[in-house]
């Protein structure tokens, strides 16, 4: 938070500073006063067990606890603590409210502790002038991200969002540092489960470029439908926005005269969009094919499997084409780029084993499946699919609809562990005749039935929502490997 004083941070937050300094040991309150007012604030913290010096706490209620009872334990360390609660409440103990006063402990009083750090978010962000990249989807998001500032990269020097800050509370940390290091443009990363967070969220990164990856129904418990998810979605985009969509969505590639934009591109595999890819050709590492723009026409090798990396390769280079930037060295760039969720694991005798399983939602579980249909292997194919959460009072006709289109993908046994990916199961065998099924109850049984049946030139797919913790089903498997 370069050059961020107290002083910024009570005008931005309409906070009202409580100097604690009550007592003759405590010094000259003006002095006091003036002092507290010009510390730099260096950092946003929100975990008062990671507090560095001159970090400013922001106390956010959770679910279970009220952080501003830790208020006391960040000083001396921070250079203030923003709060809630009365002071009386923060220090009941008349020594330690005492003890407070001689380290100078600052307290800034606002009426909202989120409300407050999306102001400053918002505060800082509009110091930054570069261009601001704003990618937002049910799917994809993260990858998209990366492959956005990984092109960019090859030109710019690139300010991208850090590991997960990509929700309410993670965003405007993510632009209160957008100044600490110099970059000439910004992509970031901006998710939503809430009606009404992504108007939040724009009021805070006002993206003059934004991507919407796809419209899915991760989320949908809490935001209703697919059309109210595509509604929040495009709340990513203002006026002055240009905004891309991927045109092989049917929920996006009907909003060619969408007014809520400045202008919109579509990018995707199919030929009509305005940006495409043509002429695919796979191989176990990764697609190649040849990213098209009007005249335009570049080489890509994209060493990531899954077509739906070549969409997000594709609005990746169409950014950079909107901008000016050499599209072919942004090519370059991306054939060195490192897939984030998918991890490939060969065994001497031609097993592979694909880790996917950091999270599912019934596109995400499509595209695995899609993956593991295009993977060239000598031995089966095996799908380990797991119950997909947060889908909503009919999660389990999602994956039932899951299930339903397994005629489209080569899969010869499906592995299934939980009773939602059971109800998927039961269609999946209806749709494709002759593929093997094994239910497990538990992730240790399905572990001990796959290290001993996986055998030569099988290729194993793993895919379910994070609580049902198939990382560790295939760290497990993969011990075996």
């Amino acid at each position: 938070m370069k050059n961020i004083t107290i002083r910024d941070i009570l005008r931005v937050t309409d906070g009202t500073p409580v100097f604690l300094a009550a007592s003759e040991e405590a010094g000259d309150e003006e002095d006091i006063r003036e002092s507290c007012l010009s510390r730099e604030v260096k950092d946003i913290s929100i975990d008062s067990r990671k507090i560095e010096p001159g970090d400013l706490f922001v106390p956010l209620l959770g679910e279970n606890v009220d952080p501003n009872k830790f208020i006391p334990n960040v000083f001396p360390y921070a250079a203030a603590s923003l709060t809630d609660w009365e002071t009386d409440r923060i220090y009941p103990d008349p020594e330690q409210k005492a003890a407070a006063v001689l380290r100078g402990d600052l307290l800034i009083r606002v009426e909202n502790t989120q409300t407050a750090l999306e102001k400053i978010g918002a505060y800082i962000r509009t110091q930054y002038e570069p261009t601001v990249v704003g990618v937002t989807g049910s799917v994809g998001k993260t990858t998209t991200r990366r492959m956005i500032a990984t092109a960019l990269g090859s030109d710019r020097v690139v300010y991208e969002t850090p590991g997960n800050l990509n929700s309410k509370i993670g965003i405007p940390i993510t632009t209160s540092r957008m100044l600490d290091v110099p970059s000439e443009v910004a992509v970031l990363e901006m998710g939503i489960d809430r009606i009404g967070e992504m108007d939040i969220e724009y009021s805070i990164v006002r993206p003059e470029i934004a991507v919407v990856t796809m419209i899915g129904v991760s989320h949908i418990e809490y935001l209703g439908s697919k059309e109210g998810i595509r509604t929040e979605k495009l709340k990513i985009a203002g006026p002055d926005t240009v905004l891309f969509l991927n045109k092989d969505d049917p929920m996006l590639a009907e909003l060619k005269e969408y007014s809520g934009a400045k202008e919109i591109w579509y990018y995707g595999i199919s030929s009509e969009a305005d940006y495409h890819a043509e002429d695919l050709t796979l191989g176990n590492d990764g697609y190649a094919f040849t990213f098209v723009h009007g005249d335009l026409r570049v080489p890509v090798a994209l060493p990531v499997l899954g077509r739906h990396n070549v969409r997000n390769a594709v609005v990746a280079l169409a950014i950079c084409d909107y901008l000016g930037l050499d599209v072919k060295k942004a090519a370059e760039a991306l054939g060195s780029f490192s897939g984030l969720r998918q991890l490939v694991n060969r065994r001497g005798d031609g097993a592979v084993i694909i880790n996917d399983a950091y999270n599912a939602s019934p596109d995400s579980m499509k595209a695995a499946l899609e993956v593991l249909t295009d993977f060239q292997t000598e031995g089966r194919r095996i799908a380990v699919l797991g119950d997909m959460f947060e889908l909503g009072p009919e999660e389990e006709r999602f994956h039932r609809e899951v299930g339903e289109q397994f005629a489209a993908y080569e899969v010869d046994q499906l592995v299934t562990v939980g009773p939602l990916a059971c109800a998927l199961a039961r269609e999946a065998v209806k749709a494709r005749p002759g593929m093997e099924w094994l239910s497990f109850t538990d992730i240790e049984k399905a572990a001990e039935y796959l290290k001993e049946n996986v055998t030569s030139g099988d290729t194993v797919i793993f895919k379910a929502s994070h609580g049902m913790h198939f990382e560790k089903l295939s760290e497990d498997v993969l011990d075996n490997f």
